[in-house]
């Protein structure tokens, strides 16, 4: 028995040692071979990895070749709307200096002549005659502020002043052109010791842009309203008229050159504009840093124009 102890005893530690080692043997292998698998997948994912960097890479070398063809098209599309621009600005120019002689030459001397014994017939054309060049004289008013507008040389010669006098300047006039239309124009009370600091004549010629549309689509015995007020840190016009009205989509767009209300079916209204007035008054409006806008209930229920500026003392 003791010679079997001492025969199995070195036998089966020496079993159990060799398991050990095969034991580990296949772990190493097993754990080695884990390993090798995560890096192989590893180096899988950096080289997708990298395929896509260098696709996207070149991506935006194709891109910015590209942005700069753009670019460059751009540049030279700016550069002939430049010139074309500076074209039209001596053109403008070039119309309001050439047609402003001859048109007072020509109603100057309609003037004359209707003074002079005529007959009825002569009169009436000589009327339509002067008509024809009133007409044409406030184009060339409006042509010339547009051409100052674009050149940058609308200057505004501000000075500190009764804001209701931009209405009183203006009235008298107004008065006889919506009693020609058969409009009745109601003045609700000025407002005395409104001071701001504004350009006097443009402000007026703002005001009177204003007025003069709303009789002019204000039907026959309807009226319009004028209120002046102030209002927060300044004073405001306010025109109501009970005309045409504005479509919602029309409120802004009016203020553009040469936008003429989609919705008005009248043409001889349409004819007496040219979409210039509105524009000239919001870059008025503009170089007095106020507000200029235009609201309504709706097309047929009239229209509401007014324009904001600051009090005097500010700029």
């Amino acid at each position: 028995m003791e010679f079997l102890a001492i025969v199995l005893v070195p036998m089966m530690l020496l079993m159990a040692g060799a398991g050990v080692l095969v034991v580990s043997q296949v772990s190493g292998f097993m754990q080695s071979s884990s390993l090798n698998q995560r890096q192989h997948f590893s180096n899988m994912i950096i080289q997708q990895y990298m395929i896509q960097i260098g696709m996207a890479q070149t991506q935006i070398f194709q891109r910015s070749r590209e942005l700069e063809a753009l670019s460059s098209k751009l540049a030279l599309s700016n550069q002939e709307l430049g010139r074309l621009n500076d074209m039209k600005t001596k053109f403008l120019s070039m119309v309001v200096h050439d047609v402003r002689t001859p048109l007072a030459s020509i109603k100057g001397f309609s003037e004359l002549l209707m003074k002079k014994d005529v007959g009825e017939r002569e009169k009436l054309y000589l009327e339509n005659i002067v008509g024809s060049t009133n007409q044409l004289g406030h184009l060339i008013a409006d042509l010339t502020d547009l051409a100052m507008i674009e050149a940058g040389k609308l200057k505004m010669e501000k000075a500190v002043f009764d804001f209701s006098y931009v209405a009183r300047d203006i009235l008298p006039g107004i008065f006889i052109n919506a009693q020609k239309r058969g409009v009745e124009l109601v003045v609700h009370p000025l407002p005395g010791g409104l001071m701001i600091n504004g350009d006097r004549f443009r402000l007026s010629q703002v005001l009177m842009n204003l007025l003069n549309n709303a009789i002019k689509f204000t039907p026959p015995g309807r009226h319009v309203e004028l209120t002046l007020r102030a209002e927060g840190a300044g004073a405001a016009a306010y025109v109501k008229d009970a005309g045409i009205g504005l479509h919602l989509s029309e409120t802004k767009l009016i203020f553009e050159k040469f936008y003429q209300a989609k919705y008005q079916k009248d043409e001889k209204l349409r004819k007496q504009g040219w979409g210039l007035g509105l524009s000239i008054a919001n870059e008025i409006i503009k170089g007095h840093k106020g507000v200029i806008a235009a609201t309504s209930p709706g097309l047929g229920r009239g229209s509401t124009f007014y324009f904001r500026v600051p009090a005097g003392g500010r700029q």
